[in-house]
């Protein structure tokens, strides 16, 4: 898939306590990505908004070869019509 969708996506990031600042910061500064939400524990919850999957595929095999990371799993894609991707969505049971 190219241009023609939206990638939605969010990643869960597994970081050791002691470099879970360094590794939040430089998320926080990689494009298309924010952080969702932060555990002292050592996790990172990013969310992705991009045009094309393979920024998304290419963050998360950055983020895992840096400093101080476990691990970091996708879990959760979706695809969307740019054209409507701001449009109400309804909920699916």
């Amino acid at each position: 898939m190219s241009s023609e969708h939206l990638h939605i996506a969010s990643f869960l990031v597994h970081v050791r306590p002691d470099r879970l600042a360094a590794v939040a910061g430089w998320l926080a500064r990689q494009p298309d990505a924010e952080l969702g939400g932060e555990d002292p524990a050592g996790k990172l919850v990013v969310v992705m908004e991009s045009r094309h999957e393979g920024r998304i595929l290419a963050l998360i095999d950055a983020v895992q070869q840096r400093p101080g990371v476990l691990g970091a799993a996708l879990v959760y894609h979706q695809l969307l019509d740019p054209q409507t991707a701001d449009d109400p969505q309804e909920a699916t049971p």
